[in-house]
């Protein structure tokens, strides 16, 4: 008998006697009724919807489309807009948003502006947290995470 792992999706034999099988290549135990291409009976069929590719290729600066996302919840790169636009009202004198985004560069060259200008530059890093918040969550993975610039301004 032909086989379907639900756990890695392979197809695998087996003997037509057994009651259940262990998958050869994850360990996954199979129940005998969920042979592939054997029919249930009516209102026992378990369908499974097939995983869809993503929108976006992998490695490409194409953001996936994100229409209901929070401004606290995370996007594709693991990084929300309105954790960093905290950080960069809060602690953007140290350029600590810049080393969320993943811009380390970036990070201690806020840290040198904010010396050299004795602090003036935190005023800019306060209006950058605002529009950070205020801005849809594309333009933000666009501008300040994907983004191959070092020191993204606004």
């Amino acid at each position: 008998m032909i086989y379907k792992c639900q756990q890695c999706h392979r197809d695998f034999t087996a003997p037509d006697n057994s009651t259940s099988v262990q998958c050869p290549y994850c360990g996954n135990v199979q129940q005998a009724q969920q042979q592939y291409g054997q029919q249930q009976p009516y209102g026992q069929q378990q369908y499974q919807q097939p995983y869809g590719q993503p929108q976006y290729a992998y490695g490409s600066n194409q953001v996936p489309p994100m229409t209901d996302i929070g401004i606290f919840d995370v996007g594709p790169s693991g990084k929300s807009r309105g954790v960093a636009g905290l950080l960069a009202i809060l602690l953007g004198y140290l350029g600590i948003h810049y080393f969320y985004c993943g811009k380390v560069g970036g990070g201690f060259i806020c840290i040198l502006l904010t010396l050299v200008t004795c602090g003036l530059w935190s005023i800019l890093t306060l209006i950058q947290g605002i529009l950070m918040m205020c801005m849809k969550h594309e333009e933000f993975e666009r501008k300040y995470v994907i983004n191959p610039a070092t020191f993204p301004l606004f």
